[in-house]
C-alpha cells in the first residue's frame, strides 16, 4: 500500500483499450507474486454466477452455463489487495479498470486515480443471506435459503454459521472537513459464526 500525508489512498489504472471480459481477466491476473487468491462474480441475462480464478487463469464455476465470460455483461475480481472491474459494451468489449491501494501492484494501464484520492477508512463485513452447506465441489461453499435460489460461492466455510462479504471504504474531504464515502473495495469473503437467524433474515445479493 502507498501511505501519503493524508494516509493510505486508492489508486486505479484502465486497460488501454476495450478489453473482453476473457481478456480483463488475463490483463488483472497477471499479478504480483503473493497476491491472495482471486474470486469474483459476474452478471449476465439470466444469472449472476461466483468465480474462482487459478494461478494459471483458468476460471472455475458450479453455474450451468457453458462459458460465464461470454455471457457477462458486468465482472467484478478481487484478491485482498486488488479489485478489477469491467463492464460490456455492445460490442462485446468493455472499459476494464483495476483498483488498490499500492499502484505498484496495478496491471499496467492509464492511470485514473481521483484527485485528491479517497482515502482509506472503515471497514465493513455485509452478512449473506443463506446457511452455509458443504458443495460436491472442494473449496465450494452453497449458501441455502428459503427465501432466495442457492448461491454456490468459491471459499471454505467449515464450521460456519454464515458468510460475509468484507470491504473497505474510501473517503473523501471537502473544504469544511466533511467526509463522504467516495468508493468502496470488495476485499474477501469470510467465513463467520454468526445467529443463523440473522444470517436468513438478511437481504443477499451477489456482490
Amino acid at each position: 500500500m502507498r501511505e501519503t500525508a493524508l494516509g493510505v489512498t486508492l489508486h486505479a489504472v484502465r486497460a488501454a483499450t476495450p478489453l473482453t471480459a476473457a481478456d480483463a481477466v488475463s490483463w488483472f491476473t497477471a499479478r504480483p507474486a503473493g497476491a491472495g487468491q482471486t474470486l469474483g462474480y459476474t452478471f449476465s441475462a439470466g444469472a449472476a454466477t461466483w468465480l474462482s480464478i487459478g494461478p494459471d487463469g483458468a476460471v472455475e464455476h458450479v453455474s450451468e452455463a457453458d462459458d460465464v465470460l461470454a455471457e457477462a455483461y458486468e465482472l467484478l475480481l478481487f484478491d485482498g489487495e486488488r479489485e478489477l472491474r469491467w463492464l460490456r459494451e455492445p460490442d462485446g468489449r468493455g472499459t476494464t479498470v483495476a483498483l488498490g491501494e499500492d499502484p505498484d501492484h496495478l496491471p499496467p494501464g492509464r492511470p485514473v486515480t481521483a484527485e485528491p484520492a479517497p482515502r482509506r477508512g472503515d471497514t465493513h463485513r455485509r452478512l449473506l443471506a443463506g446457511i452455509p452447506q458443504q458443495h460436491p465441489r472442494a473449496g465450494w461453499t452453497t449458501l441455502a435459503s428459503d427465501r432466495y435460489a442457492a448461491a454456490h460461492l468459491p471459499v471454505t466455510a467449515v464450521g460456519a454459521r454464515a458468510l460475509t462479504v468484507e470491504t473497505v471504504e474510501y473517503l473523501v474531504e471537502d473544504i469544511h472537513g466533511n467526509l463522504d464515502v467516495a468508493d468502496v473495495r470488495t476485499v474477501a469473503l469470510r467465513g463467520a459464526v454468526a445467529d443463523a437467524r440473522a444470517a436468513r433474515e438478511q437481504g443477499r445479493t451477489t456482490a
